[in-house]
């Protein structure tokens, strides 16, 4: 063999050798790609997940999210505080993959897998601890002003309810903002999950002893789900079987009812990964 054959030969086996291990290493997960990254996008929501004054949220929900992850096997990141209607756009947008707490509508549906875990929150009507109306009945509620929260989806029979009355609804942001506005008297009262409003009224000191709910039962004897929202156009939406899944599993093996079991105090979670 002459000197320019070995030559050749000798620089096609180590091109070879060098194409062999650049295909091995692209085949290699980079530095964080070695489990999916998940961004949920949340609001402040009252005895289910703390979003006040923290920079990282805590309550039943993180607690659940996070035991999701683990079971599932990705990473949860999360939104700074957010208002729900903006979660919403995010989530029809597939800037942001995950939601929580969710009642089902077809709007919702369109732009996300809902996927339930948990019996649906039930609603009361709140009013000033000093006003003397008994309301018992829906019939009762025509002629007063009622607060909502906006992107907040109701249970069907009360929504229905507020339609008809849209001429006497107020829609604001957040429970918090209702209650004010009925404890300055600027409506009669607000309607709101039963739980987180009464957290909110337990919680904030101004608040106590002010309001009181009246009792009506808005449920018709209709029940429902709660659901964690997976954007359609999430980069993860194939994960919709395995997250359906596992939320099932923990809902049969109790997880779920014993991590939204009313606790003694809340404890912040441990720190997660914050998106910016």
């Amino acid at each position: 063999m002459t000197p320019a054959r070995l030559l050749c030969l000798t620089v096609t086996v180590m091109l070879a050798s060098w194409l062999a291990a650049t295909a091995v290493q692209a085949e290699e997960p980079l530095p964080g790609e070695s489990e999916p990254q998940l961004l949920w996008c949340l609001d402040h929501f009252s005895r289910f997940h703390h979003y006040e004054d923290v920079t990282t949220p805590y309550g039943p929900s993180v607690d659940l999210m996070q035991e999701l992850a683990s079971r599932a096997g990705f990473k949860l990141v999360f939104t700074p505080k957010t208002p729900g209607a903006r979660c919403l756009r995010l989530m029809a947008e597939g800037k942001v993959d995950l939601m929580s707490n969710l009642k089902f509508s077809a709007e919702r549906d369109a732009i996300m897998h809902l996927l339930p875990y948990n019996k649906t929150v039930p609603e009361s009507l709140f009013i000033r601890q000093d006003d003397k109306r008994q309301l018992e009945t829906e019939a009762q509620l025509q002629q007063l002003t009622l607060v909502s929260i906006r992107s907040y989806v109701y249970s069907p029979a009360l929504m229905a309810l507020l339609q008809q009355k849209q001429r006497h609804i107020v829609e604001v942001d957040s429970i918090e903002a209702g209650l004010e506005m009925v404890l300055r008297g600027r409506v009669d009262g607000l309607v709101a999950p039963t739980i987180s409003t009464s957290e909110a009224i337990r919680s904030i000191s101004s608040y106590h002893n002010k309001f009181r709910n009246a009792g009506i039962d808005f449920s018709r004897g209709q029940s429902g789900f709660i659901h964690i929202g997976l954007s359609r156009l999430s980069p993860y939406a194939a994960m919709e079987p395995i997250l359906r899944q596992h939320l099932a599993t923990m809902l049969n093996d109790g997880t779920v009812e014993r991590l939204y079991a009313t606790p003694t105090k809340l404890q912040p979670a441990p720190q997660l990964n914050k998106q910016p």
